[in-house]
């Protein structure tokens, strides 16, 4: 008798933790997938963690995974709210309304991403990108020793237009960086500043300017090969080139 009622509970018990690991996967997951995707936030921790190229280039390979996910999603949330089961709790229905709720609240994110290019962030990956980009530098940047190395140039070494450093004359606060490539100029001051740059032709190109103090941060131009920046710190900025 005693084995029979245990095993009763069993079964009881399983549905349950079937019904919410069904839960995690159907509506927590399609959550966490909006706020990272068409939200923005997996562009900020591209940024903030690992601004190369090639990370961009993962980013970009994930949405169509993603965006099957969240169909398939859809699709079986419509199918769980059809349901005129009697067994059903008024909950369970709720919840499975929720569940086809979500990926069409991804879509119409991801869709107006592309249809209201005027909201300041909905649209612009770049600018969550460029949040995460701005936290890393005033994180992992040496900023102080990369305007004692400018100050240590001559005139020489600089003028109005870029030159690209070869990689063995790199300072340290530089190579830890990473960047894929370093140019050196001018600027309205006649000062020595460094342009670090990241990124690829298909892919757009971004980095951070460092100079001293005093240099003054140019606005942002949203024209065609324009430049959006956004200040770090005075001379200090961020940038991710229009292309």
């Amino acid at each position: 008798m005693k084995q029979n009622i245990e095993s009763i509970r069993i079964e009881k018990k399983r549905p349950r933790g079937k019904r919410k690991d069904r839960h995690i996967v159907s509506f927590v997951l399609p959550v966490i997938l909006t706020i990272l995707f068409p939200g923005g936030g997996i562009f900020y921790l591209f940024g903030r963690f690992s601004p190369s190229a090639g990370s961009f280039g993962h980013v970009c390979m994930l949405y169509p995974v993603v965006g099957v996910f969240i169909l398939w999603c859809f699709f079986t949330g419509i199918g769980k709210s059809s349901d005129r089961s009697g067994k059903r709790k008024r909950n369970e229905r709720l919840l499975s309304i929720a569940e086809t709720g979500v990926p069409l609240i991804f879509v119409g994110l991801l869709v107006g991403s592309f249809f209201l290019p005027e909201a300041e962030y909905l649209g612009y990956g770049y600018k969550f990108f460029m949040c995460g980009l701005k936290d890393r530098i005033e994180s992992k940047a040496d900023i102080g020793a990369t305007r004692a190395w400018l100050q240590s140039l001559g005139n020489e070494d600089y003028d109005d237009h870029y030159d690209r450093i070869p990689h063995p004359e790199w300072p340290e606060s530089v190579r830890v960086l990473k960047p894929g490539v370093v140019f050196i100029s001018a600027d309205e001051n006649g000062n020595a500043k460094v342009r670090l740059m990241w990124g690829s032709g298909p892919m757009g190109h971004w980095g951070v300017v460092i100079a001293m103090k005093d240099m003054k941060i140019p606005p942002s131009d949203f024209s065609l090969y324009g430049e959006y920046r956004l200040p770090v710190e005075p001379g200090v900025y961020v940038w991710w080139a229009l292309e």
